[in-house]
C-alpha cells in the first residue's frame, strides 16, 4: 500500500503558498527538481491531478483544492506534537501563543492577561493582533495555541467568548454627520474607512459597504484618525468608540437604529486541550464577559 509522507504534504502547501515549485524550493531550501518528483510521486499515489500550470505559476485543480485545508490541518498537528515531545510542553509549559482579533475589546483582554501573568509568573506570552482571516492562518499553521476571531478554520471545537456591536461614525462636519437618518445606500455614496485584512492566503472584504471609495487602514486607530480628519466615515467598535471620547466624532443615524453586532469564538487547539495555563487563560476571559 502506497503511503504519502509528511513531508509530501509540507512540498504541496509550499507549492500553493509560493505559487510554484522553484519558488517552493527555495522557501523550503530544495531543488525544483526535488519538489517535482515529490508532488509527481504524489499525485500518482492519489491517482489524480493536483496542479495545472498557468503561464509560470502553478495553480491547484478543483481535486487539490479539496485537499489542502486538511491537508494544513495535518502538518500543522504534526509539528505540534513534535513540539510538544521535544519541549515536554505537557508536564512544564513556559510559552503561551495566542492571536486576538482586533474587534475583540482591549479591557476585557488585558484584565484576563494580568491575572495570567500573575498567576504564571514563568510564563512568556506571545500575543499576535489579527484581523479578519489572519488568526484562523496561525491556528492552521500551528503558530498560536488560541485563536479568537469571527471565523475560525473546519475542524476546531469553538465556543463564544463575547459579541462586539459597532456602529458607523463620522466627523461632526461630514456630510452624513447631523440629525438625519440614513439609509445604508446612503452611506455608500461616501468614502468608507476600511480594516485590512491581515491573512496572508484568504482576503476579505468584511464590513465594507461597496462605497464609491475607501480608505484601507491597518487597525482601528488608523481608521479613526482618518474619520477624526474628515477623510470618511467608519463602522468602529462602541468599546473603542467609547475610549476615544471625542465630542468631534459622532455616531450616524441610520434606518432603524441600525448597527453591526459581530461574535467572536474562541478556538484551542485540540492537542492543548488540557493544558493548565490554556484552560486558567478561558476561564479569566469568560469571567470577564459574565461580571461586566
Amino acid at each position: 500500500m502506497h503511503r504519502i509522507s509528511l513531508e509530501q504534504w509540507r512540498m504541496f502547501i509550499a507549492v500553493v503558498d509560493n505559487g510554484g515549485f522553484a519558488q517552493a524550493g527555495d522557501a523550503l531550501y530544495k531543488t525544483q527538481s526535488t519538489i517535482s518528483h515529490s508532488i509527481k510521486k504524489l499525485e500518482n499515489t492519489v491517482g489524480k491531478s493536483l496542479f495545472e500550470v498557468v503561464g509560470r505559476k502553478a495553480v491547484l485543480t478543483t481535486y487539490g483544492e479539496s485537499l489542502l485545508a486538511e491537508a494544513r490541518t495535518l502538518v500543522s498537528h504534526a509539528d505540534a506534537l513534535e513540539h510538544e515531545a521535544i519541549t515536554q510542553h505537557s508536564e512544564v509549559r513556559t510559552n503561551f501563543n495566542l492571536a486576538v482579533d482586533v474587534l475583540f475589546p482591549q479591557p476585557q483582554l488585558w484584565r484576563a492577561l494580568a491575572r495570567l501573568a500573575d498567576d504564571f509568573p514563568e510564563l512568556n506570552v506571545q500575543l499576535h493582533e489579527t484581523a479578519l482571516s489572519r488568526c484562523g492562518e496561525l491556528l492552521d499553521d500551528g503558530t498560536v495555541d488560541i485563536g479568537i476571531a469571527s471565523s475560525i478554520p473546519k475542524g476546531y471545537v469553538c465556543q463564544l467568548v463575547t459579541t462586539v456591536d459597532l456602529c458607523a461614525v463620522a466627523h461632526s462636519e461630514h456630510p452624513l454627520a447631523g440629525v438625519k437618518t440614513h439609509s445604508l445606500t446612503d452611506l455608500e455614496q461616501y468614502r468608507q474607512m476600511v480594516i485590512r485584512d491581515a491573512g496572508l492566503r484568504n482576503n476579505v472584504n468584511s464590513g465594507w459597504l461597496g462605497s464609491v471609495s475607501r480608505m484601507t487602514a491597518s487597525h482601528f486607530e488608523q481608521a479613526w484618525q482618518g474619520v477624526v480628519h474628515k477623510i470618511g466615515f467608519a463602522w468602529l467598535p462602541i468599546w473603542f468608540i467609547k475610549q476615544k471620547n471625542n465630542p468631534e466624532v459622532e455616531e450616524l443615524k441610520l434606518d432603524n437604529g441600525h448597527m453591526r453586532t459581530v461574535a467572536l469564538q474562541l478556538a484551542v487547539r485540540p492537542e492543548l486541550a488540557s493544558s493548565n495555563v490554556v484552560s486558567a487563560f478561558v476561564t479569566y476571559l469568560t469571567e470577564k464577559q459574565e461580571h461586566e
